[in-house]
């Protein structure tokens, strides 16, 4: 019988919050839930980002009347950050969450189709668009790490297409796993999730003003003042349950696939809004497991 439990010499420690203890326990799993009240929350006013937009643009000088391209963006945003704009350097960088579970044991015998460990994130909260439009410029990226092995990349998101100040659900997953073969010991494993501006969605929602058609820095500019005046958006993770549990290989298998299932209709679903940012449908099902 494949058992996992917590030594002596455990911990669990979050960036956010305090120590805290075990929360949930069978033979196979351990989970732990982190209430991280006001403590995971991102809020970005926008319009507290527009006068360091518009010093930088008039620092560098000649640029305001240049073609204002992604690649261009890309690298203002980054000058921006370099140049000491505390609220740009905030709204870049967000905000990070990790939990680190060290030492837990492992107590099992390898069965023929073999056995697996996996470590899984489960994110709950909130999440509100700017003010006054109906998208997000926000995102959330996640990863969990099992003994130095990363898994693929999750994701944060709302759980609607339309928003308004309302907040909507959010939804936050990241997986990792791996075969084990005579280990006795998990030294480390890690969950990280973070929630920042995203500069591609800022960048195509001023360039759908302009209905591609080229425009300049200075009309940029001009864009942001009248799409994001007084918008705000805020994403606040609430409750995190981090699991560990020993699998067989085949159920491990099949949880594997709904897992990459989830992330390739999530991510062709945000291509598909890059690229048609007026016909975006709800993202609820995305975000539900597949059985």
């Amino acid at each position: 019988m494949a058992k996992i439990k917590c030594l002596e010499s455990t911990t669990v420690t979050s960036q956010l919050t305090g120590p805290f203890s075990l929360t949930v326990r069978s033979t196979d799993q351990l989970a732990f839930v982190v209430e991280y009240g006001e403590d995971f929350q991102v809020t970005l006013a926008m319009n507290a980002l527009y006068y360091p937009l518009q010093e930088g643009l008039a620092r560098l000088r000649g640029l305001d009347a240049a073609v204002a391209t992604r690649v261009g963006w890309q690298h203002l945003a980054a000058y921006l950050d370099w140049a000491g704009s505390a609220s740009w350097t905030a709204a870049i960088r967000g905000t990070t969450e990790r939990l680190e579970i060290r030492a837990v044991a492992l107590d099992y015998e390898q069965d023929q189709g073999g056995l697996w460990i996996t470590g899984n994130a489960d994110l709950q909260g909130t999440w509100s668009a700017a003010q006054g439009i109906d998208f997000s410029v926000m995102s959330g990226t996640t990863v969990a790490t099992l003994d130095g092995t990363p898994g693929l990349p999750g994701f944060i998101a709302p759980a609607v297409a339309v928003m308004g100040e309302n907040p909507v659900p959010l939804k936050g997953m990241a997986r990792v796993g791996t075969w084990l073969c005579g280990q006795d010991r998990l030294p480390l494993v890690t969950f990280d999730a973070s929630v920042a501006m995203d500069l591609e969605r800022v960048y195509l929602a001023i360039a759908g003003m302009f209905l591609g058609d080229t425009f300049t820095w200075q009309e940029f500019l001009g864009g942001w003042e009248a799409l994001f005046q007084d918008a705000v958006c805020t994403v606040r993770v609430r409750t995190g349950t981090y699991t560990l549990a020993l699998v067989p290989s085949e159920q491990a298998y099949q949880e594997n696939l709904r897992y990459y299932a989830q992330l390739s209709r999530y991510f062709c679903k945000q291509e598909e809004d890059y690229q048609h940012p007026r016909k975006r449908t709800s993202w609820w099902h995305d975000l539900m497991p597949s059985h």
